[in-house]
């Protein structure tokens, strides 16, 4: 997997977690830290350090995914 898609794969898991039903969030949190671990792997960063980093493109990814959800309820 490329280091870009990978780094979606982040944003997205990132984003299920915060919008996961309460029954669900166990297994988002394993999904996210499992990705996480897959790029920072044979780096010094830390999980928070790559979520750290992250932060304005997973704030960029969220809206997005906001807004598409809002536009699809409206057709």
């Amino acid at each position: 997997m490329a280091r870009c898609e990978e780094l979606e794969a982040v944003l997205q898991a990132q984003f299920e977690l915060e919008y996961a039903e309460p029954d669900a969030l166990d297994q988002r949190l394993r999904r996210l830290n499992f990705l996480l671990d897959q790029v920072i792997a044979d780096t010094p960063l830390t999980r928070l350090d790559l979520l750290s980093a992250l932060r304005d493109r997973y704030k960029e990814y969220k809206r997005a995914q906001l807004l598409a959800e809002a536009k699809r309820r409206t057709v």
